[in-house]
Formats: C-alpha cells, structure tokens, sequence
C-alpha cells in the first residue's frame, strides 16, 4: 500500500461533497414521493414506542444531523478515505432503497399546528418529507457512519459524534419520524457497512490524517445558517 498522502484540494472536496449529499437527498425523497400514496404500507411500533412521547424539543437535535452527515468530507486529508466514506454511504443506499420500495414502512404523524417558529421549522420538514423511507432510518445509519469513519483519524471528534446517536435516534422517535426498529436497523446497517468497507478498503495508517479540526466549521456552520434563515422566513410572514 502506498503510504503517501493523497490529499484532496478545498474546491473538489466543496464540489464534490455538495453534489454528493445533494444528489443522495434528491434520490431520498424521489423514493418517498414516489411512495407518498402507497396503502400498502407497513406498521411496526414496539412498546418502547408507547415510551416515547411527542416533544418538538427535540427538532434541533434531528436537523443537526443533516449536516452532521457530511462531516466526514470535513475530517479526511487524503482522498483514499474519503472514497471510503462515499462507498460505505453508496452501500448502504443500495441496500435501503430496495426495501423502501419493497417493503415501505411508515409512521402516523399527527396534526401539528403552526403557532411559533418551531412548529414551522417543523411544518417546513414535514412538508418536504414524506412519512415513509422509515426503515432503515438513515438518519441514524448515515449518523452513525460519519462517527464510526471519524473515528478511525481523530477518537475525539469521532466518539463525540457518536454520543450524540442514541439521542438522535430518539429525536427520530419524539418527533414521529421513525419507529425504534427503524433506528436499530439503521444502527445496524451502518456498523456492519464501515466493517465491511474498513476490510475491503485497506488503507494505511500514514494516510488516516485528519484537517484542522476547524474544519468542522464547514458542516457545523450552515446548520446555523439554515436554522437563521428559517427563522428570517418566519419572521417576515404576513
């Protein structure tokens, strides 16, 4: 194995992760959108559902993950890492899609009223976000893998990421996105993907190094942004 650095300059990577996740999330809600009004669609509550009550306090927790999902793009010095990031994604999709579409699975959403900038944040998601694609939730799968890949370069950055999954599958739980079992398959799904990845991509030791954890910045940042924008929209409603 070549020892070398591989590094990926500041434009490709920015080009490159932007056309990436968007094209992963148009491939996402096609898939919903295209299932929106299926009948035939599948209920899987378990008791620790029942355990779970509605808080829209947990919104903020489940929009970061959006852009935690590209953290790894914002980590990885050499390119050779990050084609591992985008193959393990690009796995796991080629095994989620098929049971989207075979075996939807959804979750009842209750009516919530647009009253502050919360619930509008939150009429805004549901909006663009069909009630279906739950199983596996990738919101906990693709989660999960940028704190297992990060993990492997920089343990703090990496287990700091990971500390944040069971709260986010919760979030997924509290906000009526996902049942349990969406998340547990999820979970799954992206430990068992990253092993596979890590046997099968081998990379050197040398080459697991890391950008200046400022970079993180460049993930981190536009959830505020996003989160500010939202907020200008509500504000200058009529």
């Amino acid at each position: 194995m070549n020892a070398d650095i591989q590094p990926v300059g500041r434009r490709s990577r920015t080009v490159f992760t932007i056309g990436f996740m968007v094209g992963l999330m148009v491939l996402y809600l096609l898939v919903g959108w295209l299932r929106v009004e299926d009948q035939d669609m599948l209920l899987l509550p378990t008791v620790i559902d029942d355990w779970v009550p509605f808080s829209l306090a947990w919104l903020p927790l489940y929009i970061f993950m959006l852009p935690m999902s590209w953290a790894p793009a914002c980590t990885f010095v050499d390119r050779r890492c990050l084609k591992r990031w985008v193959v393990s994604v690009v796995l796991m999709y080629v095994i989620a899609v098929p049971i989207w579409l075979l075996m939807p699975v959804t979750v009842p959403r209750g009516s919530v009223p647009v009253t502050d900038y919360w619930t509008f944040a939150f009429d805004i998601l549901r909006s663009i976000d069909p009630p279906v694609n739950c199983l596996p939730s990738m919101h906990v799968a693709v989660a999960t893998l940028a704190g297992l890949l990060i993990r492997r370069a920089d343990a703090l950055v990496g287990h700091l990421c990971l500390v944040l999954i069971p709260f986010i599958w919760y979030s997924t739980m509290a906000l009526d996105q996902h049942w349990f079992v969406d998340g547990l398959v999820g979970m799954v799904l992206a430990v068992a993907v990253e092993q596979m990845t890590h046997r099968w991509m081998k990379i050197p030791a040398e080459a697991q190094v890391t950008l200046d954890r400022r970079a993180h910045l460049a993930w981190i940042g536009p959830y505020f942004v996003v989160l500010a924008a939202v907020g200008l929209v509500w504000m200058s409603r009529d």
